[in-house]
């Protein structure tokens, strides 16, 4: 299927969010997600998020510091 992952159309084979961010090496604990309009932090279980043919991907991590 292809997603729209960070603003580009991308081939996968994941069928759910955290599949897919694993293929991409991204640490779901730390990252934030917003995926089909809505926002998911690290207590959502993203393993429940399907990933769907056009679906749009987009993924932020928080860095603290000065």
């Amino acid at each position: 299927m292809t997603i729209v992952y960070q603003g580009n159309s991308v081939e996968t084979s994941a069928t759910s969010v955290a599949a897919f961010l694993a293929d991409k090496g991204i640490d779901v604990a730390t990252a934030i997600v917003e995926y089909g309009g809505e926002i998911y932090g690290k207590a959502t279980d993203l393993s429940a998020q399907t990933l769907a043919d056009g679906a749009e991907l987009n993924v932020f991590n928080i860095v603290s510091g000065g």
